[in-house]
């Protein structure tokens, strides 16, 4: 019947509206000017009830362990344990985030957004080069996509992209994807375990290939070189996409929005 048609068309537009339109921005964490870190649960550290066997957090990074009438603590802000946060009373690669306890900023290689190395629902915004980043949180099962620079749903665990560290490797890129290949991470190891890492962007149009960033046409056109003297031709040879690299003119450098050479004044 028409009626039933006319149902089942509605239905499937609602169906199709709610899936569009997925990605979201996350919620600010922590910036540099609102920065308090570690944050503690609570004004009081907890302490054992002196009978029961347990563990509780004491606080964002450390568990507090009840052994009867014993307690002591054990951090899990370890070199040797990718777990540095305390969540219900046990190690977590993943902070508590309602209860105050944010990932760390990252110290900034370029201006922009960022991943985070480790925890894929968490990214960064960069102000400015050596500075601390602010910390953005995705909403509950989402992960950062680094393509969008937004939060997209998580549907399978391969959607949660992190830096994997190679020993055997100077350079690792984060993730497998050519969007995510626009960055890439060096892993500091101490001791046989990862001790740090800092991630970094290649510039528009370049993507990382095992120990650099390299320029890839996206189109036939003109495009900035790393020198600021040169720049990219792309162009069709047969059918394939190739590119020289050509120099300005004495005194002039490249201009992106114009795809041509110019005088410091923007002159042609």
């Amino acid at each position: 019947p028409l009626v039933d048609y006319l149902k089942l068309s509605v239905l499937c537009s609602l169906i199709k509206f709610s899936t569009a339109g997925t990605e979201l921005p996350g919620k600010l964490l922590s910036s540099p000017s609102l920065r308090s870190f570690p944050a503690k649960r609570a004004a009081t550290l907890p302490t054992c009830d002196g009978v029961s066997v347990y563990s509780t957090c004491n606080d964002c990074n450390n568990v507090l362990v009840c052994l009867g009438s014993t307690q002591l603590e054990r951090s899990c802000n370890t070199s040797s344990h990718p777990a540095a946060f305390c969540v219900n009373g046990t190690c977590s690669a993943i902070p508590d985030t309602a209860q105050g306890c944010f990932p760390p900023p990252v110290i900034c290689t370029d201006v922009g957004f960022f991943p985070d190395p480790s925890i894929c629902q968490i990214y960064h915004y960069c102000e400015g080069i050596d500075q601390e980043s602010s910390v953005y949180e995705c909403p509950p099962n989402y992960v950062y996509d680094a393509e969008k620079t937004l939060c997209n749903p998580k549907d399978s665990t391969e959607d949660c992209v992190t830096v994997k560290c190679d020993q055997d490797k100077i350079f690792v890129s984060y993730g497998t994807s050519k969007s995510s290949k626009k960055y890439f991470a060096f892993c500091l190891f101490e001791e046989n375990a990862v001790s740090s890492i800092q991630v970094f962007k290649c510039p528009d149009n370049y993507q990382f290939h095992e120990v650099s960033c390299m320029f890839e046409c996206p189109e036939a056109g003109n495009y900035a070189h790393m020198d600021a003297t040169k720049y990219f031709q792309c162009y069709h040879s047969g059918a394939q996409l190739v590119f020289t690299v050509q120099s300005c003119p004495s005194g002039k450098t490249f201009d992106q929005s114009q795809q041509v050479c110019v005088t410091s004044d923007g002159g042609k």
